[in-house]
């Protein structure tokens, strides 16, 4: 079975799988532009993922909890903290000392 023609023999989008109209060109692949652009944002952050990856630039490590990713892909490209929640957990940490001495 190709890629193009479904079990039916009709074509399916690559985005979504939904079925392709019977008026659409030859050549097209996606159902809509709305699907077209978000493949496109998959891919574009997934080419951005592997050459980080290959590079072996751009892995940072949470200092709170240790998780490890890839900056500028699965988060921006000067995050510190993993999390919000990581965030508040070293906000805590950093103004626990001057707590106790104002109480």
């Amino acid at each position: 079975m190709s890629e193009d023609s479904g079990p039916v023999g009709g074509r399916w989008c690559r985005c979504c799988g939904g079925r392709l109209r019977p008026e659409s060109p030859p050549g097209a692949v996606y159902c809509s532009a709305a699907c077209r652009a978000r493949q496109w944002r998959v891919d574009c952050r997934l080419r951005k993922r592997v050459a980080a990856e290959l590079s072996g630039v751009g892995r940072v490590e949470c200092p709170e909890c240790g998780e490890r990713w890839v900056a500028g892909v699965d988060r921006r490209s000067n995050a510190v903290y993993c999390s919000r929640r990581c965030v508040m957990r070293a906000w805590r940490r950093r103004n626990e000392a001057f707590g106790e001495r104002s109480q």
